[in-house]
């Protein structure tokens, strides 16, 4: 079955389409040239819309509804600042995706893509990174030495193995590198933006059904063990809620404590302040974490 594109009208087949509330799409750009069209709130109103349609025919990332309406409900300078942030946050994900060794969940790539976004991270950290996270999901031994509460645990040791590196494991593995928390303003040098941009919206409803619940349920973690309750009372500044949500996933690590994560939310303030954020996005919470690994 075949629809035309509502933004540049080319025909496209229905099942490779990027859908929004029964509208198809042929690309992120043609998205977001419809996002810009409509405004942001309608735009999040539709994206409700289509999760909400989607719960009658399968399976569908119950969080994925959770993280709009933190947008809807953020401070407008912060959620504006996030915005204007999101096309050079994950334009090197292209780059991380020829180094990946097994499959990784979009907002994962997305959320490691973000710490090179400013240019003061080196590409050499940030693979770094990638490798651990890549260990973690691959290997039971390194689940044992990094990972705290016992519910988590035995989702991750499950006998058939998992389908890939998930945002709680990326968070992880940044919290198990992250020794270095001097700050220093950097000069930068961001990437150049091209190619297409990633929408989170639609991330989850393209994703593998198995591998989806996979990161739901590990991501319902930060929840049951109370992290992010427990992270909010050590910032002091403004923070986006999906970077909260990021940051509180590093207590799942047992290796990391909460005078360490006092230090990495200094850390990530200061980055906010020296680009003048209204509050820390997740871009400036990645890009410390970023700064941060040895």
């Amino acid at each position: 079955m075949e629809a035309a594109c509502v933004t540049c009208n080319k025909p496209i087949v229905i099942k490779d389409a990027m859908e929004l509330n029964e509208k198809y799409f042929c690309s992120s750009t043609c998205l977001g040239k419809y996002r810009d069209k409509i405004g942001e709130r309608q735009f999040d109103k539709e994206s409700l819309a289509t999760f909400e349609k989607k719960k009658t025919t399968g399976w569908i990332p119950e969080r994925a509804l959770k993280y709009i309406h933190m947008c809807q409900t953020c401070n407008k300078k912060l959620r504006e600042t996030c915005k204007s942030l999101e096309a050079v946050s994950g334009v090197s994900r292209f780059i991380l995706a020829k180094s990946e060794k097994i499959p990784w969940c979009c907002h994962a790539r997305f959320n490691l893509s973000s710490a090179l976004s400013d240019g003061t991270v080196p590409l050499s950290k940030v693979l770094k990174i990638q490798a651990l996270a890549e260990e973690l999901a691959s290997s039971k031994a390194k689940v044992e030495t990094m990972i705290k509460p016992e519910t988590l645990k035995k989702k991750m040791l499950k006998e058939e193995g998992l389908s890939g590196v998930t945002t709680v494991m990326l968070d992880a593995a940044l919290g198990e590198l992250a020794t270095n928390f001097g700050y220093k303003k950097l000069d930068e040098t961001p990437p150049k933006v091209e190619g297409e941009h990633m929408f989170h919206y639609a991330a989850c409803l393209e994703c593998d059904p198995v591998f989806g619940a996979e990161c739901e349920e590990q991501a319902v973690e930060k929840e049951i063990n109370e992290c992010v309750e427990k992270v909010s009372k050590l910032t002091k500044s403004l923070w986006c809620q999906h970077a909260l949500h990021a940051l509180s996933a590093l207590m799942l690590n047992k290796n990391v404590d909460e005078v360490k994560i006092s230090k990495l939310i200094s850390l990530a303030e200061k980055v906010a302040q020296e680009k003048n954020h209204h509050g820390v996005t997740t871009s400036d919470l990645f890009i410390s974490m970023g700064r941060a690994v040895a």
